[in-house]
């Protein structure tokens, strides 16, 4: 009982303290308008309902522009990510996909007209309802993570990637800055699986913030120090109740409980394209119902 009065107690001085900051907050116009970081959009027709235990889907999206706008339009998606929450539950999904895969042409293509493309390929090719997609590129992730602080990163096995990534760790955790994890992010030449690697360590890094969020937020207070970073960086064309909710939905999941989880493939090629077969069994069909694998 006195734990849940905690949490409501929490919740209403987050909620409350948020209006005020959102109501002092400069108006930030549309996001086509904005200089930011991660552009967090809702996609037309979707609606994240938590208070019937709705599972969330996010697509988490990395475009390969050097330094350019935040969303990284022109480019393609080194990163492709399904985020799965499920809010009962305390749990999910991350669902990693290979950015060479094949869908008539390779997946990261999607990207270059704007994350709605990719939205809908993921859709089609999963059958998972995405409400939302988060993107970025190179120049606006690094500032992200340092404005943040830089988060604890555990490197699993020795990388030297010099020529291309730029990665150069060796195993165990630590403690980076932007550049470090864009390195560790983007490494595929020295790792086990090559590009497979890759985006399972990128699914990692998500949990490394997810962590660092929670240990810094254990007084609500400090979420507003997030909501601020985020306002400097990033852009929301979602309702502030629905940030509210994403902020002290993930103070409360245990990062254990959420799988990181690399779609299985097989590499190929088509003509000289070097590509991924997914071979995914029932590993959409798992997650899509309940966001849970």
């Amino acid at each position: 009982m006195r734990r849940t009065l905690r949490l409501v107690a929490a919740s209403l001085a987050v909620l409350v303290g948020a209006g005020l900051w959102w109501a002092s907050a400069p108006f930030r116009g549309s996001a086509s308008s904005q200089t930011t970081a991660v552009g967090i959009h809702k996609v037309q027709g979707a609606i994240w309902r938590p208070e019937v235990g709705q599972p969330l889907f996010i697509a988490v999206l990395g475009s390969d522009v050097r330094n350019g706008a935040p969303g990284g339009t022109g480019g393609r998606c080194d990163a492709i990510h399904i985020l799965a929450i499920n809010p009962a539950a305390k749990a999910g999904t991350i669902l990693d996909i290979a950015r060479d895969t094949w869908v008539g042409s390779k997946i990261n293509d999607r990207c270059l007209n704007g994350p709605d493309g990719m939205v809908n390929q993921l859709r089609s090719l999963t059958g998972i309802p995405i409400q939302y997609y988060v993107t970025t590129e190179f120049s606006h992730f690094m500032k992200f993570i340092d404005e943040v602080g830089g988060i604890d990163v555990t490197v699993p096995y020795p990388m030297h990637d010099a020529v291309g990534s730029g990665a150069n760790f060796n195993a165990g955790v630590r403690h980076m800055q932007g550049g470090d994890v864009l390195a560790f992010s983007r490494n595929r030449h020295d790792t086990p699986k090559g590009d497979f690697s890759r985006t399972f360590n990128q699914g990692e890094v998500m949990l490394a913030g997810l962590r660092k969020f929670q240990a810094e937020t254990t007084d609500p207070g400090r979420i507003f120090d997030y909501i601020r970073a985020a306002q400097r960086n990033t852009n929301f064309s979602i309702p502030l109740g629905d940030v509210v909710k994403l902020a002290l939905l993930a103070r409360e999941i245990n990062p254990a409980n959420i799988r990181n989880i690399q779609v299985p493939g097989r590499s190929g090629s088509v003509g000289a394209a070097s590509v991924v077969f997914l071979e995914p069994g029932d590993t959409f069909q798992r997650v899509k119902d309940d966001g849970l694998y």
